[in-house]
């Protein structure tokens, strides 16, 4: 400590508060940051490299381990780089199977992001009862593909297993059973006296801010910027359903809570029109994924070689594809130079190293006390920013 009482603290890397392997170096003076440096790297695997060295089909279980809580929307949007690439057109079905399982995922998302911001804070009933019904959303991907988290369920086409009757049913059950929690989240953060005591007017962000900063998703719209790629970007069944982002104006910790809370409850409502409205036929249009080959058969061979060879894109392609994942836009960028079964140069647009990016201003002028109240808030994935 200098004499002028400002001195330098190490906030993280491990650290619960910081959501992940996350350093900030603080210049502090007394309890108040003077200035904010954010460093990562602490989680840094080297997953763009790795992919360029795999197969394209073999990418997807890899793409699903950088945001793992929404692996399926990262899927989605590789998948979507694929399709336009080879100008694969999914079947009706799988477009509605996709967004179904896109806005679980968003739910089971936000879910963690309010109890864990709730638990920065002392909230530890939010946070459990957070993570009951967060078992209930892995239960669902267990029945249909066999895994709970990184399912690798998403394929060129379509989907690699069609839903059944009785998977349609332990939705409608989930989203039909959801208003204990929401209810739950209203009384024990959202109308709590010490939850907005604690968030409201902390962590600001205005308008330009959040522009200039790049941010998208929630801490995007809750500044009032209305702006989300399952709107503009049309894929998926959103185009078929009604559907429209919601926008905050205050900008701060609370509102940043609240739209999440918000858009739990219009993914429920997305979940209820998809059921409603979802076609029969093919679960996937690209025929190596949707039927066995008989054995015996031209077609066997034809199917074995495929997967020997890999799927090929274009040379020469230079393809991106986005999706609307909680934290914002994650995109897909894929470079060939030959007709290969793998990509020369493949590059992940994370939303939440944007967020990480903007703690150097954010956090300026704040007490050490709303630091932790403000990461919880951004709802960052530290997997996704590092790769």
């Amino acid at each position: 400590m200098q004499e002028n009482n400002t001195y330098v603290l190490n906030f993280g890397p491990h650290h619960p508060s910081t959501h992940g392997v996350l350093r900030l170096i603080l210049k502090m003076s007394g309890e108040e940051v003077i200035s904010c440096n954010p460093e990562i790297g602490y989680l840094h695997r080297g997953v763009e490299k790795i992919c360029e060295s795999k197969k394209f089909l073999s990418i997807i279980p890899y793409v699903d381990r950088l945001d793992y809580l929404a692996p399926l929307i990262c899927e989605h949007a590789y998948v979507l780089a694929i399709e336009k690439a080879n100008q694969i057109i999914p079947s009706k079905r799988a477009l509605f199977i996709r967004t179904i399982f896109d806005e679980l995922t968003r739910i089971s998302s936000h879910i963690m992001g309010i109890g864990s911001a709730t638990y920065d804070i002392g909230c530890l009933s939010l946070f459990l009862y957070g993570f009951e019904e967060r078992e209930k959303i892995m239960d669902i991907f267990e029945a249909v593909t066999g895994a709970r988290m990184h399912l690798s369920y998403y394929v060129p086409g379509g989907v690699l297993k069609d839903i059944l009757n009785e998977n349609i049913e332990q939705i409608e059950s989930f989203v039909n059973g959801l208003d204990f929690y929401l209810d739950a989240t209203e009384k024990l953060a959202l109308n709590n006296r010490i939850f907005i005591k604690r968030t409201k007017g902390i962590g600001y962000i205005s308008k330009d801010l959040a522009i200039k900063s790049g941010i998208s998703g929630v801490n995007l719209r809750a500044s009032g910027i209305n702006y989300d790629v399952r709107n503009t970007g049309q894929y998926g069944a959103y185009r078929f359903i009604e559907f429209s982002p919601i926008t905050l104006e205050e900008g701060d910790s609370y509102a940043r809570n609240k739209l999440r809370f918000m858009e739990i409850k219009q993914s429920v409502s997305i979940i209820k029109e998809c059921i409603k409205s979802i076609p029969r036929g093919e679960y996937c249009s690209y025929g190596y994924f949707s039927k066995d080959a008989p054995s015996g058969t031209l077609y066997e061979i034809l199917h074995n070689e495929f997967f020997k060879e890999g799927l090929k894109l274009p040379p020469k392609s230079r393809i991106y594809a986005s999706t609307e994942s909680p934290r914002g836009e994650f995109g897909v960028h894929i470079l060939t130079t030959k007709s290969l079964p793998m990509p020369y140069r493949i590059h992940f647009k994370s939303p939440s190293l944007n967020i990480v990016q903007l703690l150097k201003r954010l956090l300026i002028g704040c007490s050490i006390a709303d630091i932790t109240i403000i990461l919880g808030s951004l709802d960052f994935i530290m997997g996704d920013s590092d790769r």
